[in-house]
């Protein structure tokens, strides 16, 4: 059974134990470890935004007590008696190496056996390492502590997991730094298990890979700085001085001086940083902040948490896909705090550490809507300086004291949107959401985190989904008369807050890179469709006066992908989607089809602007008993589809155009006929779709799209489901008695030849379906695509 922990940073770790250890006070370990032989080991799952599907950490557990947690630093949050978490004691090194947040990271431990491994490869990070390790010393040490009963860890990317002893020498700092520098590089037949003497070990370098990890330093308490900016900036790491960071300070960006400069942003999901505190101790806007790094915080000379505005360079044009121009005009000025996060916490936004980092709802209230960007975009930033009469508090700093006047009154309408109606849980989700200051302006549209309440279940033809957030737009700021200015803050403590009735908007994506393909802007191998789709639907909702409304039909294959592109269009143009499927509208007479088709329009105008997504439209147009009643239904078709309103975008998918009549075809204002994905692009499928699988070093994602010719994303989805089934039917065959879900937590490598039965198989399930001869996957040459169809 797992419970539920809280990760505490202990200030001195204790020598004689690995800093990727934990340690558990023994009256927890018993109530957590009930009746469980030593040496204890646990598996540690993070809950925190954005690694849900992180694999667990296999850790091992020493024992405790409160005086001496004391002694190393950790005894000023004593736990309450009716504190219903356990805490783990940990290092820095080990908050840093899993990436996890120092301040309110929490997670679940349940008790885990671990696998048995057959083979580790380590890599020495440095010669010195890689010397002692090929030493007997150290195969002794190893040996000696597998006959002593100890459960030595591997886990894959993780330094070697020993405790220390005698055999590996008298020195134990210099042991310790030396199995730090011993990387595991692989492990099998799993990504984490226990070394024993039958396990086969291998030693390379690796020196060139990865810089060899340099000593813990203890923490330093802050020291007396010249200024309040070399104050500021000296909090933010070691350096005494900002003398010592002149490499920070070099060429790059222009200092702010001048109080206005541009800064390159990327519209990236703030939630990721929804740990960082104020000055103040409290959560931050994460709507209203644009985060940058230390480094760049320095280059524009601002301090942390400072007030600046940021608005759009006005006056140019944007090209847009399909060769169109479209002119933007001057956007919306905002004021927004600066806020320094550690990107060494996010591996994927570490090449961008000259570029600010701000929300998709930000860029919405101050681009007025503007279609979201996938790549980077350049704002004007000035610095803030608050009126003589709003300036009440002293300070020998102005961007320290400086704040915006209080709103007292605050009016917001719900926004009508597809993902939630009939909502009675307004007050508690908006006082949780105005528990943070926040900046509100007229026209604003706030996104308000749902957070997964019961309220919100909602029930569709692709099954149960929590809504995530509600969307509502700002009607009316009201301030005192002694508090005039242009932005205001709102918060629960000093503002009243009135509901309107509701309204229709656009709305900002809740989230945008997104950690699959599913849910990205800019899906691997479908992003020309998507831009090819957003570019027709943006002329139509600019020109809305000249152009008629837009109608599309989308022809691929099924399981092409029709959906994921639709869904990836309507979040960047900020439009709702109302996704129908047309075999809920058939009905058993024309007439009742016609209702249903009449009430489907009905609501899709309701919740304008949006996309009415009709799937598998040839169901509602086919041929039933008597030809007149087809006739009927493709008539009010046609009709409904040239009377929709304008910010309505109707987008209907079909297998084959040859499914449909002529007229309801030319009904259709654009028809965009989806082809087969090349092996450059289901290679870029490939590589998102096993973005969260345990790959091993035989497989070529390829030499695997080489091997799928003809496959679209469906199969290639099919294909990774079921590569994952052969590799854990192998590896219960190779480990047998084991239970499933603790080979699974120990990280399944799924193997070249997993890919290859999965392959068989799909191909012989395909060839038994259109009764062809089925083909070999060994091949490397092309297969002919018109052995393949779709899985759908």
């Amino acid at each position: 059974m797992a419970a539920q922990v809280e990760l505490v940073c202990l200030d001195r770790f204790p020598s004689h134990l690995s800093p990727v250890d934990v340690l558990m006070l023994n009256s927890h370990l018993v109530s957590v470890l009930q009746n469980y032989p030593a040496p204890p080991t646990v598996l540690f799952v993070p809950q925190q935004p954005l690694v849900s599907r992180r694999t667990g950490i296999l850790l091992r557990v020493h024992p405790t007590t409160e005086e001496e947690i004391s002694g190393c630093g950790g005894g000023d949050s004593p736990l309450s008696v009716s504190e219903p978490r356990v805490r783990l004691f940990t290092s820095r090194h080990f908050l840093r190496h899993y990436r996890l947040q120092p301040l309110g990271s929490t997670g679940t431990v349940r008790v885990l056996e671990p696998v048995k491994l057959d083979r580790v490869v380590l890599g020495a990070r440095s010669r010195q390492s890689l010397h002692w390790a090929g030493t007997e010393q150290f195969t002794g040490g190893l040996l000696e502590l597998c006959r002593a009963g100890q459960w030595l860890l591997a886990r894959l990317g993780d330094p070697l997991l020993l405790p220390h002893h005698p055999m590996f020498g008298e020195e134990q700092e210099q042991v310790q730094q030396h199995l730090l520098e011993l990387l595991v590089l692989d492990c099998s037949p799993v990504a984490q298990g226990r070394i024993t003497a039958d396990t086969s070990l291998v030693l390379t370098d690796c020196l060139d890979s990865v810089d060899p990890p340099g000593p813990i330093l203890p923490y330093r308490p802050p020291s007396l700085c010249v200024s309040d900016f070399a104050h500021h900036a000296d909090s933010l790491g070691r350096s005494p001085s900002l003398l010592d960071s002149r490499r920070l300070l070099g060429s790059g960006l222009p200092d702010l001086q001048a109080l206005e400069c541009r800064l390159d942003v990327l519209v990236v999901d703030t939630r990721r940083w929804h740990g960082v505190k104020s000055l103040q101790g409290r959560a931050v806007d994460l709507d209203g902040c644009v985060f940058v790094s230390k480094q760049l915080l320095l280059r524009l000379g601002l301090f942390n948490h400072e007030w600046v505005r940021l608005s759009r360079l006005g006056g140019f044009s944007r090209p847009l896909a399909g060769g169109a121009d479209v002119g933007v005009g001057l956007c919306r000025e905002r004021l927004v705090s600066v806020v320094v996060v550690d990107l060494t916490l996010c591996p994927e936004l570490q090449n961008h550490r000259n570029v600010g980092f701000i929300s998709a709802t930000l860029w919405f209230n101050m681009a007025k809507g503007e279609t979201i960007p996938v790549k980077r975009c350049t704002l004007r930033m000035k610095r803030w300086k608050p009126a003589p009469e709003t300036d009440h508090r002293c300070s020998d700093s102005f961007c320290c004291s400086a704040f915006q006047p209080l709103a007292t009154e605050l009016h917001i309408q719900l926004i009508v949107s597809p993902l939630y109606n009939n909502l009675s849980c307004y007050d508690n989700l908006l006082a949780e959401h105005f528990s943070t200051p926040r900046v509100v302006s007229p026209g604003d549209v706030l996104t308000v985190p749902a957070g997964n309440h019961p309220d919100l279940l909602g029930n569709s033809s692709d099954g149960i989904h929590w809504c995530p957030v509600l969307y509502f737009k700002v009607q009316k700021v009201c301030q005192s008369a002694a508090e005039r200015g242009g932005f205001h803050l709102a918060d629960r403590t000093n503002t009243s807050l009135y509901l309107g009735a509701p309204t229709n908007s656009a709305v900002p994506c809740h989230s945008v890179e997104g950690a699959s393909l599913w849910s990205s802007l800019s899906p691997p191998g479908l992003s020309r469709t998507v831009e090819l789709i957003s570019s027709i639907i943006l002329p139509h909702l600019q020109h809305r006066s000249s152009l008629s409304g837009c109608t599309v039909l989308l022809v691929a294959p099924a399981g092409s992908g029709k959906t994921t592109v639709v869904r990836a269009a309507s979040r960047r143009l900020n439009l709702h989607l109302m996704k129908v499927d047309c075999v809920g509208v058939c009905a058993d007479t024309s007439a009742a089809s016609e209702a249903k088709l009449a009430s489907v329009f009905q609501r899709a105008g309701a919740l304008q602007p949006c996309i009415l997504l009709l799937r598998n439209l040839q169901l509602l147009i086919r041929a039933r008993g008597v030809p007149e009643d087809n006739t009927r239904v493709q008539a009010v078709l046609q009709q409904m589809l040239r009377s929709t309103p304008t910010s309505v975008v109707v987008v209907a998918t079909v297998c084959r155009a040859q499914d449909l009549s002529a007229g309801v075809v030319g009904a259709f204002v654009h028809q965009v006929e989806m082809e087969s994905p090349s092996e450059e692009q289901r290679c870029s499928m490939l590589v998102s779709l096993s973005q969260e699988l345990h790959l091993g070093r035989d497989v070529s994602l390829e030499r695997l799209s080489k091997l799928t010719a003809g496959f679209v994303l469906g199969d290639l989805s099919a294909l990774m489901v079921e590569a994952g089934r052969a590799a854990c039917r192998r590896l219960i065959h190779t480990c047998g008695g084991r239970k499933q879900e603790d080979l699974c937590a120990s990280g399944v490598f799924i193997l070249d030849q997993d890919f290859i039965c999965a392959l068989e198989i799909l191909q012989d399930a395909q060839s038994k379906a259109i009764g062809a001869p089925k083909a070999c996957p060994c091949s490397d040459s092309c297969l002919s695509p018109s052995l393949f169809l779709s899985l759908s």
